[in-house]
């Protein structure tokens, strides 16, 4: 997950807790930057070149029943009060094929097609689509030209024919231009950016629909795949597996497939001077590396092991949840790491840092929490950082001799922590979430012991793999599990101020 280099506090916290790590195991690192120097990401500047839209295939339509009526519900949002407009109503997507050209050398803009597969949880006569920005071309439901108007970042689409509930549709949305960053509510740019001749997506917690006419929100996960259309010699890569690379009048279209489900904040696209690194295998998941030409070879050994981290963390989570991993370094200093699915974002700094170790686990440990067991709405972000940021110890605590974790976690539980069970949109990525997120964890675990705790961490990431839970859903599972009522202690410690004091 993110963290935010202009925050001073949060800097000169990752800054004093990799010092600890690395002087006496007794602090934790997070994926932040370790200086505060000006980001070189810059956005996208403004043009009026406006390329054609790609082609791509269209699927064929799916027969839909008459609906019976006109859906009851508020189509333009998922029902998240932390993002109102964010995600939509009446339907679930099963699928999104991109397809995308770009001429980076000469523009950036880019043209556009995604084709949305869903299926229509209720009677529509029209739906709604999230996408700031771009110039649309046109719209088509099920292959036949659909009526769209703009409502800020809402593209409403009436269909030609209202489409039954239950039924499965089809919707292809043309569209082209400069994506413009949107911000989160720390006002952190995100979308699709740039920094030197690479391109690349930034999108948690809502920045795909700057780029991506979606249904953007974590609760509405579909499959992903990618035709990407650049000029040869220059690479695009994107989630899941590399399908092929073909060339052509001096283009190459890069495909790529990501077919377990998907959020959007985890979707992203990078273009530029990259090399595809091939990494082996572990345990059965291939291993590849997207990294700067330049950097080829100085970051092909601060990743190689990687392996291990996948066989480590599979021992106590259970198997690795996705085909593909691997990381995708930016050359430029960015100032944090994100989890996008089975590609890692990490910027050169991180990359190259002497406790690139801990942040390469925790963006590893997101790809079961977070990106397969995944939130219902955003106020649960505890379940993927605190997770994430408890792996940076247990992978510690399995891997270097002596390693206390106990004594980890007395020095963290040292300073206060704000309550993290509704951080609000302004807390979802402060050090409150991350680390009193990982001392809940460990509480739990030093209230029901070892062999409960590890059973219910396996089961909940294998329960809920490739869906959506709830903080609730977690202490259910976690009280079955240990057959002890664990809802007071989880409670009081995403909730009680002060803190509680760590069992034991």
């Amino acid at each position: 997950m993110i963290h935010r280099p202009r925050r001073a506090a949060l800097v000169a916290l990752a800054t004093a807790v990799l010092a600890a790590a690395c002087s006496n195991g007794s602090g934790l690192a997070r994926d932040a930057s370790v200086d505060d120097r000006t980001t070189e990401v810059a956005a996208s500047p403004t043009t009026t070149v406006t390329p054609s839209p790609p082609t791509a295939t269209v699927p064929s339509p799916t027969a839909t029943p008459t609906p019976t009526a006109t859906t009851p519900i508020d189509l333009a949002g998922a029902g998240d009060p932390y993002f109102p407009l964010l995600g939509n109503g009446g339907y679930d997507v099963v699928r999104y094929d991109v397809a995308l050209s770009a001429n980076p050398s000469t523009t950036t803009a880019i043209a556009v097609r995604t084709t949305v597969t869903a299926t229509a949880t209720s009677a529509l006569t029209s739906f709604h689509l999230d996408l700031a920005g771009m110039t649309i071309g046109s719209v088509t439901v099920d292959g036949t030209a659909a009526a769209f108007r703009r409502e800020g970042d809402e593209l409403v689409v009436t269909p030609p024919r209202a489409v039954g509930a239950g039924a499965t549709f089809v919707t292809a949305v043309d569209y082209a231009g400069t994506p413009q960053p949107l911000t989160d509510a720390e006002l952190t740019r995100l979308g699709w950016l740039r920094a030197g001749d690479a391109t690349f997506v930034v999108s948690e917690p809502n920045g795909a629909h700057s780029w991506l006419a979606s249904s953007d929100h974590p609760s509405d996960k579909a499959s992903f795949s990618y035709r990407i259309d650049v000029p040869d010699g220059v690479t695009a890569a994107a989630n899941g597996r590399l399908v092929s690379a073909e060339s052509r009048n001096g283009r190459t279209t890069w495909v790529w497939d990501a077919p377990e489900p998907m959020a959007t904040y985890l979707a992203t696209v990078a273009i530029g001077s990259f090399t595809v690194v091939d990494g082996g295998a572990a345990g059965g998941v291939r291993i590849r590396h997207v990294v700067p030409t330049s950097l080829t070879q100085p970051l092909t050994s601060t990743f190689a092991r990687t392996g291990e981290m996948i066989d480590v963390l599979s021992s106590m989570f259970g198997p690795y949840p996705f085909s593909d991993y691997g990381a995708l370094v930016i050359d430029a200093r960015l100032g944090y790491a994100l989890e996008t699915q089975t590609l890692s974002l990490f910027d050169r700094q991180i990359a190259l840092s002497s406790s690139t170790q801990t942040f390469q686990v925790h963006e590893l440990a997101h790809q079961w929490f977070g990106n397969s067991v995944t939130p219902r709405a955003w106020r649960d972000v505890w379940l993927n950082e605190g997770f994430a940021t408890y792996a940076e110890s247990l992978w510690r605590e399995r891997t270097e001799t002596g390693f206390d974790i106990d004594a980890t976690m007395r020095a963290l539980a040292r300073r206060p922590y704000a309550p993290i069970g509704d951080p609000e949109p302004s807390g979802l990525f402060g050090r409150n979430v991350y680390d009193r997120g990982a001392l809940t964890l460990h509480a739990l675990r030093r209230t029901v012991g070892d062999d409960a705790f590890f059973r219910t961490i396996r089961a909940w990431a294998t329960q809920y793999a490739h869906a959506n839970a709830s903080t609730d859903d977690f202490t259910r599972l976690a009280s079955r599990v240990s057959g002890t009522d664990v809802a007071p202690l989880i409670d009081a410690w995403l909730n009680a101020d002060p803190m509680p004091a760590l069992p034991g």
